[in-house]
């Protein structure tokens, strides 16, 4: 059985000098990478990974695929093809990832589904999307042609806003909300999947049926 290779690198994130009683300022962050096979070129810094690739970043989440690209200089990371990312109240997968270190961002750029983990770790809502622009340091996530589905609703639009710690969606743009036997549409509307409440803005129109 092939050993599994087992790389530990330092990640070196230069943030934008800071003047601050003539201190400059910089972060660091250490993660692992794990991988059947390693190509390195020491002289570019670039890293390329393939065979059951996995990503651990410190206090950050979790990154499985079966190629990687790393450029160290730049601080990004290519995962092309299918991608799982495991992070905490959110598992999420997709296909051609990106991730800037540095920016604390990550890219899904296809076929993305979300799983909402409530504080249980069960699945209070499933989102699916063409395409996912994750902050790790704000946990924003940006959406395009979203569906959100929960608990009998189900809402879609054009695009949107998942503020990952209240558990709220910020839908723009052909929002279509259906629940029961009721249907909302709008041009913007906010739905909490913890409180269960909805508000829709923006000639909204309602269709509903009487048992």
């Amino acid at each position: 059985m092939r050993k599994l290779i087992i790389l530990t690198l330092c990640l070196v994130l230069f943030i934008p000098t800071v003047i601050y009683a003539q201190k400059q300022q910089t972060t660091t962050q250490s993660g692992k990478l794990y991988g059947d096979k390693f190509i390195y070129d020491m002289k570019s810094k670039l890293l390329k990974v393939e065979g059951n690739v996995r990503v651990e970043l410190k206090d950050g989440p979790k990154i499985w695929g079966n190629k990687l690209d790393f450029d160290q200089d730049k601080q990004i990371m290519v995962v092309p093809g299918a991608v799982r990312v495991e992070m905490e109240r959110l598992k999420i997968t997709g296909t051609d990832m990106e991730a800037a270190l540095n920016n604390n961002k990550i890219v899904i750029k296809k076929d993305v589904k979300i799983l909402s983990l409530d504080e249980k770790g069960n699945v209070s809502a499933t989102i699916t999307c063409s395409k996912l622009d994750y902050n790790t340091n704000t946990k924003e996530a940006k959406v395009e042609q979203v569906t959100v589905e929960q608990e009998g609703t189900k809402a879609s639009a054009n695009s949107g806003i998942f503020l990952i710690d209240k558990e709220e969606f910020r839908l723009t743009g052909n929002v279509i909300i259906s629940r029961e036997d009721i249907t909302l549409k709008s041009s913007e509307a906010v739905l909490n999947t913890k409180t269960q409440v909805l508000e829709a803005t923006g000639s909204v129109e309602a269709e509903f049926q009487v048992k």
